[in-house]
């Protein structure tokens, strides 16, 4: 009796496991989400538009799905060390003010943190891809790019308040509008990067100082700002800094 009753009890516990009647976490009155420890997925839009304030993720979590915590209330994350891999949309529409990014993360996908109210970001040098829209429409005024991403996805920071960019040495592609309309003044961009897409910083009226590297190839009528391409162009394609003033630009060493 005490086996055939062990062993069902076993059987409910599988069964739990599998249709999830175990939760995967728990939510206070005050709608602050704990993930359950041991829990190592977060599926799919399963916490989507709860009215979350805030989440905390366990060291076991490895990967959260597409949207899982999308459309919530949320001013805070705090992730486990565990995670690897963060879904799309997973954490937009909400109003993240701060976050960290687990050293681990490879790839910041499309629209992981779009929408929301962040002021300051960085990507840990884990990450080689930024994809489009990753941070769009939020409140940036800084931004740290790790030195192993080699993409920028088109929107990726567009829309925010960054005055400066800086990109690093291992970022070959610019996808288009990847800093539009930001009040950017100043931008960095090093030989690695080949090409430029379309209006990668339109927008960027008060853009008066670039640094290049030489050769980029620039497409795109808007791809800099104030016909920097045709200057750009005439100069040869040299590296160095270039500065507009006067209603023109000019070249230095």
């Amino acid at each position: 009796m005490k086996k055939e009753f062990s062993l069902c009890i076993v059987i409910i516990t599988l069964a739990c496991l599998i249709v999830g009647c175990i939760p995967v976490g728990k939510i206070d009155k005050d709608r602050n989400l704990v993930i359950r420890d041991g829990v190592t997925s977060i599926s799919d839009y399963k916490f989507f538009n709860k009215n979350l304030q805030s989440v905390t993720i366990p060291n076991s979590v490895t990967s959260i799905g597409f949207a899982a915590f999308g459309n919530n209330q949320l001013t805070s994350v705090t992730f486990g060390n565990g995670v690897l891999s963060i879904g799309v949309s997973a954490f937009e529409n909400n109003k993240l003010t701060v976050v960290s990014i687990p050293n681990n993360v490879t790839s910041i996908n499309m629209k992981t943190f779009s929408n929301n109210q962040l002021t300051s970001i960085t990507i840990p040098n884990s990450v080689i891809n930024i994809e489009s829209y990753a941070f769009e429409n939020n409140q940036l005024t800084s931004v740290t790019i790790g030195n192993s991403v080699t993409s920028i996805g088109h929107n990726a920071f567009a829309n925010n308040q960054l005055t400066s960019i800086t990109v690093p040495n291992s970022v070959n592609s610019i996808g288009d509008k990847a800093f539009a309309d930001n009040p950017l003044t100043s931008v960095n961009i090093p030989d690695s990067v080949t090409t430029f897409n379309n209006d990668v910083f339109s927008g960027a009226s008060n853009l008066t100082r670039i640094s290049i590297g030489a050769n980029v190839n620039i497409t795109g009528s808007e791809a800099i700002a104030f016909s920097f391409e045709d200057y750009y162009l005439l100069n040869n394609r040299q590296a160095g800094v270039y500065t507009f003033s006067n209603g023109k630009w000019n070249f230095q060493i």
